[in-house]
């Protein structure tokens, strides 16, 4: 893979990756689910999701709470020209219940959790997808 297309590739996949935190974090899950192939697993807290309709289902289900995603350490792999693989590191505060910017800040202290993403990317003709993020806590809030 030539210089070029890789740094095309990384700048393609970071942008997926920011589209993904912005979406779950303003709860856009029909957008959301449009950055996963059909196909795609999502596994969070160790309970695989399959496809779009069990990903957006996952959001749906859970009480409804404020959340900002932070990314860092962005690391991928291709596999071939139309697959990847990455990792992706993140710490996570979440607030249960609604809050508005009315409301003003929501005190905290630290992240609920710190872990990594474990992600396979495909290049669609709609461009990059997720066809695999597994989520793995590393560090856990105490209460």
């Amino acid at each position: 893979m030539k210089l070029t297309e890789r740094m095309e590739m990384e700048w393609e996949l970071r942008r997926l990756n920011d589209d993904y935190v912005r979406y779950a974090d303003r709860q856009n899950f029909d957008s959301f689910v449009t950055l996963f192939t059909g196909d795609a697993v999502l596994e969070i807290g160790g309970v695989e999701r399959h496809g779009h309709d069990a990903i957006k289902g996952h959001f749906a289900d859970r009480e409804q709470m404020v959340t900002r995603h932070f990314c860092t350490n962005y690391w991928y792999e291709p596999v071939d020209k139309d697959t990847a693989r990455g990792e992706v590191y993140l710490a996570v505060y979440r607030c249960a219940g609604p809050h508005t910017e009315a409301d003003g800040p929501i005190p905290y202290d630290r992240p609920d959790w710190i872990g990594e993403y474990h992600d396979t990317y495909v290049r669609t003709a709609d461009g990059w997808k997720f066809s695999e993020r597994r989520l793995r806590v590393r560090f856990e809030k105490v209460p």
